[in-house]
């Protein structure tokens, strides 16, 4: 097995991340694996040093380890910023872009402002799917892929998706699970309006480079994972295609909603300055995966009893954290 914890330094992590890296850590280490440190740094709007610190020094403090990838902050700008792989991100858009003889072509640029995305999208009654509004744009689809001049406009790509595409995936417990890219996700954005790649590409291109084969994601993600596996069947992405993939529930906060960086989650930061140890936080996890560890100190001590049939179906409720412990 060959997997990644792959955060998003765009803000301080919180116990919803550690969850997700406990989980992806305790697959790989009881089944013979390793773990792939991979940070997500293109969002350089919201990038600070100080998220990618606390990307180690969490993963330090709950002790979780991993075989290869950057070590320090030094090591991230030196060898391992996606910001060093724009070219192979190019590459893989322009094989998009390409197609095959007769197909319709794939990318198109979009001139929608959120606003009108938005819009269009409820009045189409599919809030958060793209309505298609510029899909017989005349733009040409460079307008959105070479590097703008600062006085020329430029726009995201798209590409087509046709509304009864559907991808199969293998779970590591459900099996074969059908996707529904075009239900689901519409024509999502490939490559963003600064010149840079979206997501959905830049995640799956770094996935097939590095060979994963065991890809561990919330609930929430399950529809990125079906534009992706569609996106790897337009590139011939041997790897993606064949690989293994549990979405795990979430840790819900008060209200019954995702933790978040965005809406100002509780930090592991802030976990750490209350706590010497992890030992609360991962007891709780301990408790919810049926382990028989009851007072851990390090996660080390959770691989006795784990296999991949204890992780619970039901999402995880913050509040039974803060009522058992307090609230940092």
């Amino acid at each position: 097995m060959k997997t990644r914890i792959a955060p998003t330094p765009s803000g301080l992590l919180h116990a919803g991340n550690a969850w997700s890296f406990l989980l992806t850590w305790l697959l790989a280490r009881t089944q013979g694996g390793t773990v792939h440190l991979r940070i997500d740094d293109l969002d350089t709007a919201r990038l600070r040093e100080e998220y990618v610190e606390d990307i180690f020094a969490s993963l330090q403090w709950l002790g979780l380890d991993w075989d290869t990838g950057p070590r320090t902050l030094a090591e991230v700008n030196a060898r391992y910023s996606q910001r060093l792989r724009l070219d192979t991100y190019r590459a893989a858009l322009e094989k998009l872009a390409a197609g095959k003889n007769g197909e319709e072509p794939l990318l198109y640029a979009c001139a929608c402002s959120r606003g009108t995305v938005k819009r269009d999208a409820r009045l189409a009654g599919r809030p958060g799917v793209y309505a298609g509004t510029c899909r017989d744009s005349k733009i040409p689809w460079r307008a959105g892929f070479d590097h703008p001049h600062p006085a020329q406009e430029s726009f995201p790509l798209r590409i087509r998706v046709p509304g009864n595409a559907q991808v199969t995936i293998e779970g590591m417990r459900e099996g074969t699970e059908t996707l529904f890219p075009g239900r689901d996700m519409g024509d999502f954005v490939v490559w963003q309006r600064n010149g840079e790649p979206a997501y959905q590409l830049a995640s799956l291109v770094d996935d097939e480079e590095f060979a994963m084969d065991c890809i561990v994601r919330g609930q929430d993600l399950l529809p990125s994972t079906g534009a992706q596996m569609w996106l790897a069947e337009r590139l011939g992405c041997r790897n993606f295609r064949a690989a293994r993939f549990l979405h795990h529930a979430l840790l819900l906060d008060a209200e019954g909603g995702k933790l978040s960086k965005s809406e100002g989650a509780v930090s592991l930061r802030a976990l750490r300055e209350k706590h010497a140890g992890p030992g609360p936080l991962l007891a709780f996890f301990a408790r919810r995966l049926g382990l028989p560890c009851r007072h851990p100190a390090t996660a080390s001590e959770l691989l006795a009893g784990f296999t991949p049939n204890r992780i619970p179906a039901s999402p995880l409720a913050w509040a039974d954290f803060c009522r058992a412990i307090g609230p940092p």
